[in-house]
């Protein structure tokens, strides 16, 4: 109507009226693409096997073109910038250059080198304790080298476009004197196993009576290895597990070996060991073992080589003589032996 005002129409009148009229479109496109194939289908039946087969690959051959043009022109765009899903730690560097990824990377961590780190540490009496690790003080470093050559291993690699890539650039600092300050309160040294001897025996006592063995105790330090890798992954994804890192520390000399010594010692308490050479002999009884017995080294032998080795000389001092050779004369005259000794 001439001079009609639609503002003044109430929206949802507007709305059902715009939503009758899209229905009305799409219902006319269906009705003449169906028409349309009716009408191609109808030819179809006519038409030679030879013009059927031209029809169906003239689609695939447009379809093969349209992808190789695609895959052309999007080589041509990513010429110069990472493939998708390319990844430094959790920083993605996606479609952008080399210069572009190294300033983002950079950033990130240059504000991650701002934090402070803290490790808790519960012992086994007494209260938790944290302890802070202050990165800014650290001298770290990133090699951004990393960065060109994931990118030209990108190249290399078929099916890159598909997959996630990971780059992790090498991290340096210097961790060492807040380590030792940290390592200083939670190492624990451990406790080598002992063999107690008691050389004056008892009437009623058995061997294993006058033997004792205090057992090892391991002990615990800072694992350097692992908390500086968590320092490391912490500036390149910003994730870390704050429970302090300990490791075991096994005593040198074990209650295993110990227990071995101990074994040695009892058999020779019953029965000490007799060495005869002619009219010469030699005991071995638990006090002279017990000198032998590696009991400090914990070279994981039974005995120990150097005073065993001495022990054996003293005894090869009194045996060993020194080699006699044959003597004979000979009588020309006879041409045969005439005396031998």
């Amino acid at each position: 109507m001439p001079g009609a005002n639609f503002q003044n129409i109430n929206p949802k009148i507007m709305l059902r009226l715009k939503t009758i009229m899209m229905i009305f479109f799409i219902e006319l496109l269906l009705n003449y693409t169906l028409n349309r194939y009716n009408i191609g289908v109808a030819k179809t039946k006519k038409k030679s096997r030879l013009n059927l087969v031209r029809q169906n690959l003239l689609p695939i051959i447009l379809s093969s073109l349209l992808f190789i043009l695609i895959t052309l022109t999007y080589q041509v765009i990513m010429t110069d910038k990472f493939y998708p899903l390319t990844f430094v730690g959790d920083t993605n560097i996606s479609f952008l250059t080399k210069g572009q990824a190294i300033r983002k990377v950079q950033g990130s961590f240059e504000q991650r080198l701002k934090a402070k780190l803290e490790f808790s540490f519960s012992p086994a009496s007494g209260s938790a304790q944290t302890f802070t690790i202050d990165l800014a003080t650290a001298s770290a470093s990133l090699d951004y080298s990393a960065l060109d050559t994931g990118f030209k291993e990108s190249r290399n690699e078929p099916f890159t476009l598909f997959k996630n890539s990971k780059i992790y650039p090498k991290i340096t600092f210097d961790l060492d004197q807040q380590l030792d300050t940290i390592a200083s309160v939670v190492d624990q040294p451990p406790q080598n196993a002992q063999l107690i001897f008691d050389e004056t025996p008892t009437p009623e006592g058995s061997p294993s009576a006058r033997i004792q063995i205090k057992e090892g105790v391991n002990g615990q330090a800072l694992d350097r290895v692992t908390i500086e890798k968590l320092v490391t992954d912490f500036l390149l994804t910003g994730k870390f597990r704050s429970q302090l890192p300990l490791k075991v520390t096994t005593p040198k000399i074990t209650t295993n070996q110990m227990v071995k010594a101990k074994q040695a010692l009892e058999a020779i308490v019953k029965e000490p060991l007799e060495l005869v050479f002619g009219e010469s002999s030699w005991v071995l009884d638990a006090k002279q073992l017990l000198t032998l017995l590696d009991l400090t080294k914990g070279e994981n032998l039974l005995l120990d080589k150097d005073q065993t080795y001495i022990y054996l000389k003293s005894i090869a001092q009194e045996i060993d003589q020194e080699v006699q050779e044959g003597l004979f004369e000979f009588d020309p005259q006879t041409k045969r032996v005439s005396a031998f000794k």
